[in-house]
C-alpha cells in the first residue's frame, strides 16, 4: 500500500489538477431547451456554422388555443432584434416541432396565410411567386414528432423534413420572406414573435 510520501508526489499534484478543473468546468451543462413538451438542442450545425438558439415558442390555432407546433429560432449571433435579424447575411433556421398532425392541404394552406398576410398589399417582391408556388407543392403531411427545418442562408433557402432535404432554392429572398413570416411585421402571433426573438 503506497505511503502517503509516495502519494505526495506527482500523482498528488495531478490529482489536485483535475480537481481545480472540475470544479471550473459544469458537472452537467444544458443542452437543451424545452416548452410544451418537446425539448430542442441549444445549437445546430448549418454549412460548417454553429447556430445557437435564440428563443422557442408554441404555435396556438383558433380561439381553443390547440397547440399546432412549437417554434425554434437559430442564430449565428443572438439578437432580439426582428428587423436586423432579417436584414443580416448571417444563416438563419426556424425549427419547427410538430405537436398536432396536419393534412398535406393544411401544410399548404398554412403556408399561403403566411404569405397573404405578409405579402398581401403587395409587400413581396413578385419575382418571388415561382419559387414560392414550388414550396407550396413540396409541403408534406405532417405527424406529432415530425420536424421541419427552414434554412435561409445568404446563397439559398433549404426545407428540410425528419432530416431529409425536401426542396432547396437558390433564392436567398425566398428565405428572407419565409424567416420573416416568424418574426416580421406579420407573424402567427405577436407572442410567437416575441419569444423567438427571446423577448419573453
Amino acid at each position: 500500500m503506497p505511503s502517503k510520501r509516495a502519494r505526495s508526489g506527482p500523482a498528488a499534484a495531478a490529482i489536485v489538477l483535475f480537481l481545480l478543473l472540475g470544479a471550473a468546468w459544469p458537472i452537467s451543462p444544458s443542452l437543451a431547451a424545452s416548452i410544451a413538451g418537446v425539448t430542442v438542442p441549444d445549437s445546430m450545425q448549418v454549412d460548417g456554422q454553429t447556430l445557437i438558439l435564440n428563443g422557442l415558442g408554441v404555435r396556438t390555432y383558433s380561439f381553443l388555443k390547440i397547440k399546432i407546433y412549437v417554434a425554434a429560432l437559430y442564430l449565428q449571433a443572438k439578437s432580439y432584434d426582428g428587423a436586423s435579424i432579417l436584414a443580416s447575411p448571417q444563416s438563419k433556421v426556424i425549427a419547427l416541432h410538430y405537436i398536432h398532425s396536419g393534412s398535406k392541404e393544411q401544410v399548404q394552406d398554412h403556408y399561403r396565410e403566411g404569405a397573404e398576410n405578409n405579402c398581401g398589399n403587395g409587400n413581396c417582391d413578385a419575382a418571388l411567386q415561382a419559387d414560392f408556388d414550388k414550396l407550396v407543392a413540396s409541403a408534406t403531411a405532417v405527424q406529432e414528432g415530425d420536424t421541419t427545418l427552414f434554412i435561409a442562408t445568404n446563397r439559398y433557402f433549404r426545407v428540410v423534413f425528419n432530416g431529409r432535404p425536401i426542396i432547396t432554392i437558390n433564392n436567398p429572398k425566398l428565405g428572407t420572406l419565409m424567416i420573416s413570416g416568424f418574426i416580421g411585421t406579420h407573424p402567427p402571433s405577436e407572442d410567437l414573435r416575441a419569444a423567438l426573438l427571446g423577448l419573453q
